[in-house]
């Protein structure tokens, strides 16, 4: 049996620098799913692979209820994946 966790108030991680990302979680309400919102200007070319890496990675850390708003500068995965995380810790997911 997995574990699910919830977060408990919003995370941010990250910055505006080149290569990096803004990563913010919001709670949200039990059953909502995953919602992603993006800004940057590799959106449209990257969209369905930016959103297939947090819905896997907010997955395989057991959160599944979670507004996500993004903004970045040409990150990498690595970096996307670290960011979700760090604001996931901060949003109090795992207290």
């Amino acid at each position: 049996m997995t574990h699910t966790y919830k977060l408990k108030r919003e995370g941010t991680a990250g910055t505006e620098g080149k290569e990096d990302c803004i990563v913010r979680l919001s709670p949200a309400e039990p059953g909502s799913g995953i919602t992603i919102d993006l800004e940057g200007k590799s959106r449209d070319v990257f969209r369905d692979d930016v959103f297939k890496l947090f819905n896997e990675t907010l997955k395989g850390m057991g959160i599944e209820d979670v507004a996500v708003w993004s903004k970045g500068s040409s990150p990498l995965n690595f970096t996307i994946i670290a960011r979700t995380k760090a604001a996931a810790i901060k949003g109090g997911a795992f207290e």
